[in-house]
């Protein structure tokens, strides 16, 4: 063979080799996060998702490529990232709140969303359905608003003297008109509400600057929302100084002083999701993937704040908590 050919047939052996190791080149998928809160509010749950996925096989650096940002509970900063993930759009972003999705959802009308966490996705014009959400959103649906009636269990089974209610809301949240009207639907005599609004931390030190009446003893519920969530201390603190029993709707406010809670558990949720983001990686579309509840409602009590308010948890409650701090 002349070295001409030799050289040729040595090529097209090299072709045969490299070929197929550029067609086997591992593809990076482009994950984007969008939180609301500081990261260190988000870092259990983020820490959550990030282990489901290395579970389902994504490893940072390799074949994944992840973009948290987090607006530090700024209003302006979040429709800017949102925006800036509009212009340069990751493969999926995962949302984790109803006020991430929305500005999301604001921004753009094509990005795959995957929600974290929603109250009402259909009431707050995320998707046309739960069974098929028919847009670019798909995800964990862990409503607390479901869970009303039992908060107001829980508030008079703790503290049963109670005889007005304070519900803490934002007006700016989506849902806040269903939660109001579920409230009042709720509340039974001889118990009534006061609804007080907040949107912000002058405004929650505003509500726990007065002073109950010493005849009325109150117990207080909170909203479901990512700036309350955000300033859950404040107002863990706040219910402590005017010795209320409360029932929150997240364990991030047990942790840090509050009384109980009942809801979703958030990391369950965030790890969830994980799921939703490998099958959007892997092809599906939001649009035709059902929206599902929360995978874990507990029940989280405070032995420390039931004792710096007079209180004494129940034995029966203690049993049934899935932590007890």
């Amino acid at each position: 063979m002349s070295r001409r050919r030799t050289l040729a047939a040595l090529a097209g052996v090299a072709a045969s080799v490299i070929f197929p190791a550029r067609t086997q080149s591992v593809r990076v998928y482009r994950v984007g996060i969008l939180t609301y809160g500081s990261r260190a509010n988000f870092r259990a749950r983020a820490d959550a998702f990030f282990s489901a996925m290395r579970a389902l096989g994504y490893e940072d650096g390799r074949n994944v490529q992840y973009r948290w940002t987090s607006a530090n509970g700024q209003d302006d900063l979040l429709q800017s990232f949102a925006r800036d993930m509009a212009r340069d759009p990751p493969d999926v972003v995962l949302s984790a709140s109803a006020l991430t999705t929305k500005v999301l959802q604001q921004a753009s009308r094509t990005i795959p969303i995957v929600m974290a966490a929603s109250e009402e996705p259909v009431l707050e014009g995320f998707v046309k359905s739960l069974d098929k959400p028919g847009t670019n959103i798909t995800g964990i649906s862990g409503s607390v608003l479901d869970h009303i009636p039992r908060h107001l269990e829980l508030l008079v089974e703790v503290a049963p003297r109670i005889r007005r209610v304070v519900a803490l809301l934002n007006p700016d949240n989506p849902t806040h008109a269903a939660y109001r009207s579920r409230l009042e639907a709720a509340i039974r005599p001889p118990r009534r509400f006061m609804m007080v609004e907040a949107r912000n931390r002058d405004q929650i030190d505003r509500v726990f600057e007065r002073r109950p009446r010493a005849d009325e003893p109150e117990g207080l519920l909170v909203m479901n929302d990512p700036v309350l969530y955000t300033e859950r201390r404040t107002i863990a603190e706040g219910a402590a100084r005017l010795r209320q029993a409360a029932v929150y709707p997240l364990r991030g406010f047990v942790e840090v002083g509050g009384l109980m809670s009942f809801g979703p558990n958030p990391e369950a949720s965030f790890i969830r999701a994980a799921s939703f983001v490998d099958r959007i990686l892997k092809g599906a579309r939001p649009a035709e993937m059902a929206i599902e509840p929360a995978p874990r409602i507990e029940l989280v009590l405070n032995r420390d704040a039931a004792r710096s308010i007079g209180l004494t948890l129940p034995e029966n409650l203690v049993k049934q908590a899935a932590t007890v701090i």
